[in-house]
């Protein structure tokens, strides 16, 4: 049998996903306008909610715009600057910007409402280098490490992974982080400019699927501390949260519902979305699948680890003023779904 719309929805989606007019009969769609990175499969989730169709099954008509992969600060100016209402990217952003305009003396423009991608990080070698005993033996050596950005959400987490788990600092140890756009890692790495690279999928399954490289350490597997938080942030503009509440606690519950499609429905069916999404074929889809987890949510635990992990470095590094707060200055879980 055919794996239709249809099906999906029946194997993972609430009931009313089926008939969305039922719902919201007698009043019209509110309009969202959501920023988001393509192709790029951290925003996987909103493809999956698109198909399932759960934002007009909780009333929204969802504006979508898109930004290059690698664009995650213009995305979040836009969201800064009221063009946008929602933003799902990188993390780090959202918190120097906040700290930032705090600093000019003006309230925080932006909140954290949830995340998605909890442990994505991967940290690729090259073929060439003998796989180490431990990751010790390897932060002794002169590494040059691929990121995709000086401000990378994978070089953040490894960081918090270094100073929290390991008690060492970044700038001590004896690799060299060198910005490489994601398209152009694997070359670099097929021609022994590079050493590694830390990334997300698909880049480690192209990688190991193209013999030059495998995956060495995987932040979902627990390699860089247990229970990981989220490596992507879904970002509201603060003043449109603070007017429009129940927009906002629909559009978290269109994401979740988007979840349970994506935990309840085939897995062919998500890799055909997905691979739809990335610009992938489904074949590498399916090879990383297992490295892979779009859903969004954000546990108050997982916010304090992102804050641990993150922030105490950035604080430590002057990118963010001490007195943040993150409970009043960054995150408001309050609207994520509780059942």
């Amino acid at each position: 049998m055919a794996i239709t719309r249809r099906t999906l929805l029946a194997a993972g989606a609430a009931a009313t996903l089926a008939r969305p007019d039922l719902a919201f009969a007698q009043s019209a769609p509110d309009k969202v306008r959501f920023g988001v990175l393509y192709p790029n499969l951290t925003a996987a989730i909103h493809a999956i909610a698109k198909e399932a169709g759960t934002y007009q099954a909780n009333n929204l008509d969802v504006e979508e715009t898109r930004f290059k992969s690698g664009q995650t600060v213009e995305g979040l100016e836009q969201l800064w600057r009221g063009n946008l209402d929602f933003w799902m990217a990188g993390a780090p952003e959202a918190v120097r910007l906040n700290s930032r305009v705090i600093e000019s003396g003006d309230k925080p423009p932006l909140v954290v409402l949830s995340g998605t991608n909890p442990g994505h990080t991967c940290l690729v070698l090259s073929d060439r280098i003998e796989k180490p005993a431990s990751v010790d033996e390897l932060l002794q050596k002169p590494m040059r490490i691929a990121v995709s950005s000086p401000s990378s959400v994978h070089l953040a987490f490894f960081r918090g992974f270094l100073r929290t788990e390991k008690g060492l600092d970044l700038d001590k140890i004896a690799w060299k982080f060198l910005p490489i756009e994601a398209g152009n890692m694997l070359p670099a790495l097929q021609t022994d400019q590079i050493d590694g690279l830390l990334h997300s999928e698909p880049t480690p399954t192209l990688a190991i699927m193209n013999k030059i490289g495998y995956l060495y350490m995987h932040g979902a597997r627990g390699d860089m501390g247990p229970n990981p938080p989220p490596g992507t942030f879904l970002t509201g503009r603060r003043a449109f949260v603070e007017q429009n509440p129940e927009a906002t606690r629909r559009f978290l519950k269109a994401l979740f519902d988007a979840n349970k499609a994506y935990r309840d429905g085939p897995k062919e069916k998500m890799v055909e979305i997905m691979s739809g999404w990335s610009g992938q074929k489904p074949e590498i889809i399916d090879v990383a699948y297992e490295r892979m987890n779009p859903t969004v949510g954000m546990s108050d635990a997982q916010a304090r680890k992102w804050w641990d992990f993150n922030a105490q470095v950035m604080i430590e590094r002057g990118e963010i003023l001490p007195s943040l707060d993150p409970a009043k200055d960054v995150f408001d879980l309050g609207f994520q779904p509780t059942a």
